[in-house]
């Protein structure tokens, strides 16, 4: 009896810690959205830097800061993938689904990455070739879509498909 009193008692203590560390975040991490989901043997996080930008404040150079990663939680020590030339791609859509700025495949040529287990591997998005070409980003409420696409072999024969997407705001 007294054994289950102490582990309820230590996992409402280490519950508590966890509260108050996400609540003690700085004013930058409340504005942060993230998204997770797993499939199957991988993790997958999306993240923007904000869930609001200033349309005035948008930087030619890099007008967002989004971020994808993949991490391997399977039971080998790592694992090679194949895809073509990245696991992934990011685009930015309006409320009508119309993509505005998309890391897009560009040389289609086929790549093999290797992912160790509790590595994530990171993709960065900018969107800034996209925002110069556009010329600027107006007012109005997107969808930051994730997109991975990728083979667990070389033939093709087992493919990964799956989509995140994040809802933000530039005012």
């Amino acid at each position: 009896m007294k054994k289950q009193l102490f582990a309820a008692l230590l996992s409402a203590c280490v519950l508590f810690c966890i509260l108050l560390c996400a609540c003690a975040g700085g004013a930058d991490s409340q504005n942060t959205a993230t998204l997770t989901g797993e499939s199957g043997e991988f993790r997958y996080t999306l993240q923007s830097a904000e869930t609001e930008y200033e349309a005035s404040s948008l930087r030619e150079d890099a007008p967002f800061d989004v971020t994808l990663t993949i991490e391997y939680t399977g039971d080998q020590d790592k694992i090679d993938l194949w895809c073509v030339d990245d696991l992934g791609s990011i685009s930015m859509e309006n409320k009508d689904g119309q993509a505005l700025l998309s890391d897009e495949f560009h040389s289609r040529d086929t790549t093999r990455i290797t992912l160790k287990k509790g590595t994530p591997y990171e993709i960065r998005w900018t969107g800034a070739d996209e925002y110069r070409e556009y010329g600027g980003i107006p007012a109005g409420d997107y969808t930051i879509v994730a997109y991975l696409n990728f083979s667990t072999d070389a033939t093709y024969d087992s493919i990964q498909e799956n989509t995140l997407d994040l809802s933000i705001t530039v005012k």
